[in-house]
């Protein structure tokens, strides 16, 4: 039986500098590989978990889903029935009924909390600055299972929400517009010109550069009296789950159980979500043109190697190798320097994640996240990756060649004619 790969290996070595050459590219194709497959799925993993830590995984808003009908009521003998009427034009938009509704969806096996919240567009106003901000209404006891933003205070205290009862927790970078810190007193404004004093009691960062500029958190019953809402009403309900990944599912199961629109944490942010797809889509892209480029090379030392040992492939179909031993002969050589140069590159792109994760980077206020370094993740996943790319691209430039030497009539080489 014919060893391929051992003839493999000794062709290559009898080359060296080429194969150097070859190998060089293919560990730096690989490494690159690995890299971008890091920041990719670091940059993506990281919006994941502030999104999921910063905001309610499923929110039940107060309008009905389209095609809503209530449910018709099996009535059997005297039975009182309860009438609601329709929405009034001029009416707030409000969940109603909402002992019911936080019932209804603490039912739901998946939820670990619902809480009310409301939520409404105010102006804030601290001497002559004017900042508009999204004020929530929230329960601060129940709001610490919904998010982390408990964590994320950084001046100022958590607790002392519940205590104050005209106390605000607002987002690092409206407060930084307003020129205000922890102790200050300032009001907010509503759409229909109520005001309310507010003070300061803490300051959150919570890295999402969206809710550092708007988050204005109040307490419950602050937010229903500035928005004209009775106690048992609310402009939504946030929900924490087991497993935030099944926020889709669920919200359609809430959708059943309570007649609400309620959407999930994917569908409110499927803008950003697409858009960091789209990205790592093409980043990717670029960097498998990177191991292209490296499997050119390849392609390029087994061309060489072809027409350098000529005499050499013919010698070997004289001593009885076939056509199709020389082709797998070629194919080993360059599986195998696809496989020796993803080794190489592996060590590289560990050590190139290290480095690009210890760079300081500051993409300013603008940007939607907002880091000290890059998040960078690391998962054994990558390295295999990488070595599938790099042997199946390398085996793929080894084609040409292997076929060209297959080709070769040996004896019109070893007569000279060749």
């Amino acid at each position: 039986m014919i060893d391929h790969l051992r003839i493999a290996e000794a062709q290559l070595r009898g080359r060296p500098r080429q194969t150097a050459i070859a190998l060089a590219s293919v560990g730096v194709g690989s490494a690159m590989l690995i890299v971008t497959l890091s920041l990719t799925t670091g940059l993506s993993e990281d919006f994941v978990k502030k999104t999921t830590e910063s905001s309610a995984h499923v929110e039940v808003l107060p309008r009905r889903p389209q095609g809503w009908k209530p449910e018709r009521l099996p009535l059997t003998g005297e039975a009182v029935v309860a009438l609601s009427r329709h929405h009034v034009p001029d009416e707030k938009r409000a969940i109603r009924a909402l002992s019911g509704v936080l019932a209804a969806l603490r039912s739901l096996r998946s939820v670990r909390v619902a809480t009310p919240a409301v939520e409404a567009q105010v102006v804030l106003v601290y001497g002559t600055v004017r900042r508009s901000a999204a004020l929530s209404g929230v329960v601060p006891e129940s709001e610490r299972s919904v998010t982390s933003l408990e964590t994320k205070v950084v001046r100022g205290s958590w607790a002392a929400l519940s205590s104050v009862p005209d106390g605000v927790i607002l987002g690092s970078q409206v407060a930084r517009a307003l020129g205000v810190d922890v102790g200050s007193h300032l009001q907010a404004v509503g759409a229909d010109g109520g005001t309310v004093p507010l003070k300061v009691v803490g300051i959150v960062a919570s890295g999402l550069s969206r809710l550092d500029k708007t988050l204005a958190l109040v307490n419950l019953p602050l937010a229903q009296g500035l928005a004209g809402l009775s106690t048992d009403q609310a402009t939504t309900v946030r929900m924490a789950l087991v497993d935030p990944m099944a926020a889709t599912r669920i919200a359609r199961e809430a959708e059943q159980r309570t007649g609400y629109v309620c959407r999930s944490w994917q569908e409110k942010n499927a803008a950003s979500v697409e858009a960091f797809n789209r990205q790592n889509m093409i980043t990717l892209a670029l960097v498998l043109f990177t191991t292209l480029v490296a499997a050119f090379g390849v392609a390029n030392v087994l061309v060489q190697l072809v027409a350098d040992k000529r005499r050499d492939i013919a010698i070997l179909r004289a001593a009885g190798f076939s056509r199709h031993d020389l082709g797998m002969i070629f194919l080993h050589q360059g599986a195998l320097l696809g496989l020796l140069g993803s080794a190489v590159g592996w060590p590289l792109g560990a050590l190139l994640i290290r480095i690009v994760a210890a760079l300081p980077v500051d993409f300013g206020e603008s940007a939607l996240m907002r880091n000290e370094h890059l998040q960078m993740a690391e998962h054994a996943s990558f390295y295999l990756v990488a070595l599938g790319v790099s042997v199946i691209v390398c085996a793929l430039a080894a084609v040409q060649p292997a076929r060209r030497a297959a080709s070769l009539e040996p004896t019109a080489i070893l007569r000279g004619e060749h």
